[in-house]
């Protein structure tokens, strides 16, 4: 018989009893401001507003409400106070489902809450896209199908130590630019990347990418026919791989040094732009 070879871990004793999940009156649920955070704010308002407008019953967890030891046994919200405001919005929903615990007070209340909310892990962008992708998002698609174009990889991690060749991370400024400037700017710029340095970790995408999509929006607005295969493509993924990544991110950080304030993205499209500017003014000289 195959032993269980799995890590064993020395585990403390069960706190608490065990809750009961029932469906209770959304007028019943009260909130003790002493702990719970204020929802009055104008980012509370707009998730309240959008959770009732566009209510789906699969998308709503059960509340998790404590049922604290008094005279009347009163039920406050530990957790979920933005699903009761919308349901208390939208007027055609009654009950929610809860989780029930007991509690002495709001002590324990406070708590609970304090530890539901501190170990949390927030997903990252690449989760976030990655749920977007497989939930059918015809922009997470399109954006997937230009990466691969590209011939480059989405990393499956936010540990770029171990990313191999092609692999970018930086899905967040790539959302962001499918939008603005817009796919054809995006779809060079990623081009582009993979063209400079093919075959090699490409770490600082996050940095270098927005000075690469700057130079193809401007030339897209000289014009708008430019493909992967027009000659000042070829010539910007020949000028963006002459140097490493390393020279581009220290010259970014320099730019930076020398303007206390100015972002990432701004400093590396104007060391992009400055450095295309430079190539085309001596091309033209050339020329003449």
């Amino acid at each position: 018989m195959k032993r269980n070879t799995a890590p064993r871990i020395k585990c403390n004793p069960i706190k608490g009893r065990r809750p009961v999940l029932q469906n209770l009156n959304c007028h019943e649920l009260k909130i003790d401001h002493g702990y719970q955070r204020a929802i009055d704010n104008g980012q509370s308002k707009q998730l309240i507003a959008r959770i009732a407008r566009d209510w789906d019953w699969a998308m709503c967890q059960p509340l998790v409400v404590a049922e604290r030891s008094t005279a009347q046994d009163e039920l406050f919200v530990i957790d979920g106070q933005h699903r009761l405001a919308a349901a208390r919005l939208r007027g055609d929903i009654y009950e929610l489902p809860c989780v029930v615990v007991r509690t002495n007070g709001i002590e324990a209340e406070a708590a609970m809450f304090r530890q539901m909310n501190g170990t949390r892990q927030p997903l990252s962008r690449l989760d976030l896209f990655k749920a977007a992708l497989a939930s059918g998002d015809s922009a997470a698609r399109a954006l997937s199908s230009a990466i691969a174009a590209a011939g480059l990889k989405l990393a499956t991690h936010t540990n770029n130590a171990s990313w191999g060749p092609g692999v970018i991370g930086n899905i967040g400024s790539l959302s962001k630019s499918w939008k603005s400037p817009g796919p054809a700017a995006t779809s060079l710029a990623l081009y582009v990347l993979g063209a400079a340095w093919r075959g090699q970790p490409l770490r600082q995408s996050g940095t270098l990418f927005p000075g690469i999509l700057a130079v193809c929006a401007d030339e897209l607005k000289k014009n708008a026919r430019l493909t992967a295969e027009s000659e000042e493509i070829e010539m910007l993924a020949e000028m963006v791989g002459e140097a490493p990544q390393e020279q581009w991110l220290r010259d970014i950080h320099m730019v930076r040094a020398e303007n206390p304030g100015l972002v990432f993205e701004a400093a590396s499209q104007r060391i992009f732009r400055k450095a295309w500017g430079e190539l085309m003014a001596e091309f033209a000289g050339e020329a003449a």
